[in-house]
């Protein structure tokens, strides 16, 4: 699975979310369900939504927020160096969403870790 087929799967598991983009540390979107500039912007608020959260806890860094607006929620959920930001209807499910992203991640770290084990070696 790449990560275009995880936002897709994404969008058909998830009722809340309307648009969502997977990106690296740094804001560099990966995947995206929008056109590439809006997913350029929408990863670049993650990332820094992430920074600037990580600056409130000195001791762990930040791996999930959630920032409630009146035209709906923003979800952003790190794994390692991919975080994935959503944006959902106004008063979705914050753990139903949370997991789902969660989730993606969990299945992209997967097969990462797949494709490197059957890589030939040389």
């Amino acid at each position: 699975m790449d990560a275009e087929d995880a936002l897709q799967r994404l969008l058909l598991v998830s009722d809340d979310v309307r648009a969502a983009v997977v990106f690296e540390r740094g804001g560099e979107p990966l995947a995206a369900t929008l056109p590439d500039s809006e997913a350029r912007d929408l990863a670049a608020l993650g990332d820094a939504l992430l920074a600037y959260a990580g600056t409130l806890r000195e001791r762990s860094g930040v791996r999930r927020l959630r920032a409630v607006t009146p035209a709906g929620d923003v979800y952003v959920v790190r794994g390692g160096e991919r975080a994935v930001v959503a944006v959902a209807l106004p008063g979705s499910l914050a753990g139903l969403v949370q997991h789902d992203l969660r989730t993606l991640l969990g299945d992209l770290s997967a097969a990462t870790s797949r494709r490197r084990a059957s890589a030939p070696v040389s």
